[in-house]
């Protein structure tokens, strides 16, 4: 047994990058298997890639989301494979990318051992490992943008700045929030000791890169909205709305990220030595903690809702700072004769800070499905055109239009001012949820289920928990 562990662990410092990439798919297929419920943002990212290569004719439509995730997957949809299936396959394609980017990062910013242990850390966050299978927008987000910074760290050459620039800006046009990459790495740019003459020739490739993919963009707005601007500021509206359903207040992301992830802690103490310049102070430290310390206070003071999903896009950082500060731990407790704690007993409390939380972090439930039930429904009732939901879930495994009744802060609109004629509804009222003591709120549903009830035929009704779940045809329909 210790001979087979000693191979291993000459294997492992012969190839770690080999070790990180084979454990990391791994681990991912056994989650895999395990096959969680996709979430609602899942399920649109479906609904908007049908809409895109249909013209419209079926799936769903948002303005607030990015297009570029959405176009993959209707493109996986268009040439005939399961968008579900094929989904999760990106994931894992898109997770050992960034996996990979950040290892070479960290291993040309630092050194093997850091570059080993931080994407083992980032590998096997909660919060990034669940977003394997999810089908949302962040593993290939932060493919582009971490392959953005490899490329920037790594090379000052203009032509490596520019297509630095192009993955930032795809990086930005998958998921709104990476603007916090861009905006670190111009910062940093803008301010370091650099001449004027070579600040503003980086700036310059920087952004010529980043607007190639940006005004293409942003001309489709002008064209199908009216305002350039129109995505950015609807989702700026969508995050401000239902606040009281998520988290709130400053101090939330220390609650239930750092304290539910301790390892992360480390990184807070990271920033400290950093501003006190007790640890090394290079420009890619510098690049990668101002794009961390952009995204906490974007997401902290800035946005309304709150949720430990959102900080995502800077585990790898958190993970390199967090590796960096244990690894100095270290080294000084083998330094001292009589050490508060032993070198060999430290390192196993990081493990126990970083394994003990993860089945928490990983649990999460199964809401009820009623798959079989709806395409019985279909076939029966031969039923072709639109569907009306309260939440976007058929979209994915049918070929009708589906028009999202989108809470209750906007059902009431919705239903009311349909503009097509519909075959089927499906209400769950649990996605109709008030906030708590607003009985304009409660009357309104209550209005708007009785409107449902007598406009329509309820042809199934199942009660699970607290939630009701009801399907209904059109009255001319029956």
């Amino acid at each position: 047994m210790k001979q087979y562990l000693q191979r291993m662990f000459n294997l492992i410092k012969q190839k770690p990058f080999f070790f990180v990439l084979v454990f990391s798919f791994l681990i991912r297929i056994f989650y895999l298997s395990i096959n969680w419920p996709l979430w609602w943002d899942a399920h649109v990212y479906i609904g908007m890639g049908k809409y895109i290569f249909t013209g419209g004719e079926i799936g769903i439509w948002e303005s607030f989301r990015p297009l570029i995730h959405p176009f993959l997957i209707g493109l996986i949809w268009k040439l005939g494979l399961n968008p579900i299936a094929f989904g999760k396959i990106l994931d894992l394609l898109f997770s050992l990318i960034a996996i990979a980017a950040f290892y070479k990062i960290v291993k040309q910013v630092s050194d093997k051992k850091t570059a080993f242990f931080s994407s083992l850390i980032f590998s096997v966050t909660p919060i990034f490992l669940m977003h394997t299978g999810m089908i949302l927008t962040e593993p290939l987000a932060m493919t582009f943008g971490l392959l953005g910074l490899y490329l920037l760290l790594g090379h000052q050459h203009k032509t490596k700045i520019f297509l630095a620039g192009v993955l930032l800006s795809l990086a930005f046009l998958t998921k709104f929030t990476l603007w916090t990459y861009i905006a670190g790495v111009a910062i940093v740019l803008l301010f370091n000791k650099e001449t004027l003459w070579g600040k503003t020739k980086n700036i310059f490739f920087l952004g010529v890169g980043f607007l190639l993919p940006l005004i293409p963009y942003l001309i489709l707005n002008q064209y199908k909205y009216g305002n350039i601007l129109e995505p950015f500021l609807s989702g700026s509206m969508i995050v401000g709305t239902a606040t009281w359903l998520y988290g709130q207040g400053w101090s939330y992301y220390f609650l239930h990220f750092f304290l539910s992830n301790p390892i992360f802690l480390f990184s807070i103490y990271y920033g400290y030595l950093f501003f006190r310049r007790k640890i090394d102070v290079t420009g890619h430290s510098i690049i990668t903690l101002t794009i961390t310390i952009l995204t906490l206070v974007y997401f902290i003071f800035i946005v309304p809702r709150k949720e430990p999903r959102y900080l995502v896009i800077i585990i790898p950082f958190l993970a390199f700072f967090a590796v960096k500060v244990i690894l100095m731990i270290y080294e000084n407790l083998k330094q001292q004769q009589k050490p508060f704690i032993k070198p060999k007993a430290f390192l196993l409390v990081v493990l126990l800070l970083l394994l003990v939380p993860m089945p928490a972090n990983l649990s999460f439930e199964s809401a009820p499905a009623f798959r079989t039930e709806i395409q019985q429904i279909i076939t029966e009732k031969n039923i072709t055109g639109t569907i009306v939901s309260s939440d976007p879930s058929f979209v994915s495994f049918l070929d009708n239009k589906i028009i999202t009744l989108d809470g209750m802060e906007f059902a009431a609109k919705i239903y009311g001012k349909l503009e097509e004629p519909y075959q089927l509804i499906f209400i769950n009222d649990c996605d109709l949820i008030c906030k708590p003591k607003d009985n304009e709120c409660v009357s309104e549903k209550a209005e708007l289920l009785a409107q449902i009830e007598i406009e329509n035929k309820e042809i199934f009704n199942k009660t699970i928990k607290t939630c009701n779940y009801k399907i209904y045809l059109p009255l001319e329909n029956d």
